[in-house]
């Protein structure tokens, strides 16, 4: 498995030499995922049976921030330092990312542990004050986070698999955790699956007949655009809310979408999508920037 993503990486490296850097940059992070080990995210999960079917039924996620402040993130804590020291050799806009967040750290007199534990169980105002304080864009401290609790919540999917494989959600956000997902993959005219931006979970939905967002079905202004005749990918955007979501139709597609390289791909996309006035699906117009990430330069096209 590793062998055949070090292939498809050098493959879409020499494709597109352009997006070298970055492409290199992840490929550090996933050697930071393959060395770790990841913490037990299970006691933030209710598995009871009626509980689980209650919350598919409200469109709940499974996951309780809250219960964050309560488990060990050892190992998380362990990826984040790796992840900052890898952001700082790379030069340009990592490193000075990664100085900010460590003289952050150093100066609350805390380590990661208590950054990741407070931004997973707190409300989203704390993340938008430790944006201020550390003068990073909270989507960009966001996705620090992610990249830290990848195997973890991995892990967490594992058994979650299970519990999920009978239930209906047709939700357009995350069931786990509640985010929304940054890539649709287009399996059949009935059927697309859903990545999630932050925890990764991917699952399986009956896509609307208009927006995922906000239910708009108007075919004059809900569209797939940017669809390039050589490519897979495209946007699919709504006028009605201005969002938008990467979508990659794989109906005749013989590999499975890597979403992680996907992302990297898709970057295009995102900043085409900018241009035009969209925010990503889930996102608020003012948080619109997640399309920013640590290790993401502006790239040359």
């Amino acid at each position: 498995m590793i062998m055949d993503r070090e292939k498809r990486l050098a493959a879409h490296i020499k494709a597109r030499p352009h997006l070298r850097d970055i492409f290199e940059f992840q490929h550090r992070i996933e050697e930071i995922w393959n060395s770790s080990s990841p913490d037990d995210f299970l006691p933030v999960v209710c598995l009871s049976e009626p509980d689980v079917r209650q919350r598919m039924k409200e469109g709940t996620p499974l996951i309780d921030r809250p219960l964050f402040s309560k488990i060990s993130l050892t190992n998380s804590e362990s990826q984040m330092r790796r992840i900052l020291t890898v952001m700082k050799t790379g030069g340009g806009e990592r490193e000075v990312l990664a100085s900010k967040m460590a003289s952050y750290l150093r100066g609350s007199g805390r380590g990661e542990a208590w950054f990741i534990r407070s931004i997973l169980a707190h409300d989203d105002g704390f993340l938008d004050r430790v944006s201020q304080e550390t003068e990073v864009p909270g989507p960009l401290l966001l996705h620090l986070l992610r990249m830290s609790l990848r195997i973890s919540f991995e892990r967490l999917h594992e058994t979650l698999r299970t519990v999920l494989r009978n239930l209906d959600w047709d939700y357009p956000l995350c069931p786990v955790c509640g985010a929304a997902p940054s890539i649709g993959q287009t399996i059949s005219p009935d059927e697309r699956r859903y990545f999630c931006y932050f925890c990764s979970f991917s699952w399986l939905a009956h896509p609307p007949e208009g927006c995922p967002s906000c239910g708009l079905i108007d075919p004059d202004r809900v569209n797939l655009l940017y669809k390039h005749p050589e490519e897979n990918q495209g946007i699919l955007a709504c006028e009605g809310c201005f969002s938008y979501l990467k979508v990659v139709d794989q109906r005749y597609a013989e590999e499975d979408l890597d979403s992680d390289f996907q992302e990297i791909l898709g970057i295009h996309l995102d900043l085409a999508a900018m241009e035009m006035g969209f925010h990503p699906l889930g996102q608020p117009p003012g948080r619109a920037e997640i399309i920013v990430r640590p290790g993401i330069d502006s790239p040359k096209f």
